[in-house]
């Protein structure tokens, strides 16, 4: 892989340094990380740059995105990323690394149901005893969010009706619990997004 396979995201730019420190905060106990829809890689990349000593695994179901990733995890000596689908059932029996973290960024929206309950089972099944499950994204709290997030939830559900933004408290919080993945913190941070932990509590 080389720099020509990168892809660069506006909204990435946006907002990859906060998403970077709001992981070095939540998470410091880290080591592992398994990233599920990896993208442009620019995310981890931003990550990296703060705790260079974490061991990332990174994993997106599209061709383009995986060697964007594979380029810019190259370069920081990390492993090329996986063919991971959270849509596809026991997607966490493949050949996987043992994490301490998965990791989920912008993805809950872009994924059908099964989609995210899955990455919900396959973290469950894959964190160890106080793994965590760290995502990022639009998020509705019983139901109310902000105009430009029920305008993007339309746009969402225009392009694909199983795509949407999903609830944090009546969807996620009890999928998490189901389980055994307990909520542990959530905050709102810039361009109406949460950022938002589960720990595992299962084990």
């Amino acid at each position: 892989m080389s720099s020509d396979d990168m892809l660069y995201s506006p909204s990435a730019a946006r907002n990859k340094d906060m998403i970077a420190e709001a992981f070095a905060r939540l998470c410091p106990e880290a080591a592992s990380v398994l990233e599920v829809g990896s993208g442009t890689g620019e995310h981890a990349e931003a990550v990296l740059g703060l705790r260079p000593q974490l061991a990332w695994q990174a994993s997106d179901p599209d061709d383009a995105a995986r060697r964007s990733t594979a380029a810019r995890m190259a370069l920081l000596g990390q492993l090329a990323p996986l063919a991971l689908d959270t849509r596809h059932d026991h997607w966490w029996t493949e050949e996987l690394p043992q994490v301490d973290t998965i990791v989920a960024i912008n993805v809950i929206h872009i994924t059908s149901r099964e989609g995210y309950e899955n990455l919900f089972r396959g973290a469950a099944a894959l964190l160890p005893a106080d793994g965590r499950l760290f995502l990022y994204g639009p998020m509705k709290r019983r139901g109310v969010t902000e105009e430009s997030n029920l305008q993007f939830d339309a746009s969402l559900k225009s392009r694909d009706p199983s795509w949407g933004v999903r609830d944090l408290d009546d969807e996620l919080q009890p999928l998490g619990a189901r389980f055994g993945l307990a909520f542990a913190h959530a905050e709102q941070v810039p361009a109406n997004n949460h950022v938002v932990l589960f720990t595992q509590a299962g084990r």
